[in-house]
C-alpha cells in the first residue's frame, strides 16, 4: 500500500507543476489536469502520477537550496559557535579544577559546574541553530 500524503505533500506538487508550465513544459489544459490529480491525491502513488513524464522533480520544499553566500555564512556561524564552545568549555573546566582544589570535592562542585556547561551548550547550540535557519 502506498503511503498517504497530506496537504504539505499536495502544495509541494501543486507548486512543482506549476514551475514546469512556467517552463514550457506542459500546456494549460495538461497543467488544469495534473493540478486536479494532484490536489485530489490520497497517496504518493497518485501524488506520482500527476507528476510523471516530468524531469528532475523532487521532494523538496521551495527555496530550500541555499545559495553559496549563505553557506558560507552558516559555515563561520558554526565555526564561531564551536570556537566560543570550547573557549567557554576551557574556562569552565579549568574554574571547576580550581573549585575542587580551593574548596575540595564537595556536591555543590559537582553539580553546578556540569549544569552551567550543559546551560551553556545549549543556548549556544540553540543559537546557532536559528542564526543559521535564517535566510
Amino acid at each position: 500500500m502506498s503511503q498517504l500524503v497530506g496537504d504539505r505533500e499536495r502544495d509541494r506538487a501543486t507548486t512543482e507543476l506549476q514551475r514546469h508550465y512556467r517552463e514550457g513544459r506542459l500546456t494549460t489544459d495538461e497543467l488544469a489536469q495534473r493540478l486536479e490529480a494532484a490536489l485530489r491525491a490520497r497517496s504518493g502513488s497518485q501524488l506520482r502520477s500527476a507528476l510523471r513524464d516530468l524531469p528532475a522533480w523532487r521532494w523538496t520544499e521551495t527555496g530550500t537550496l541555499r545559495s553559496p553566500v549563505r553557506l558560507l555564512r552558516n559555515a563561520a556561524l558554526v565555526v564561531a559557535a564551536t570556537a566560543m564552545w570550547v573557549f567557554v568549555s576551557a574556562g569552565l573546566l579549568i574554574a571547576f579544577i580550581a573549585w575542587l582544589v580551593a574548596n575540595g570535592p564537595g556536591l555543590a562542585g559537582l553539580v553546578v559546574f556540569p549544569l552551567v556547561w550543559l546551560a551553556v551548550t545549549w543556548l549556544l547550540w540553540n543559537g546557532s541553530r536559528r542564526l543559521r535557519s535564517r535566510p
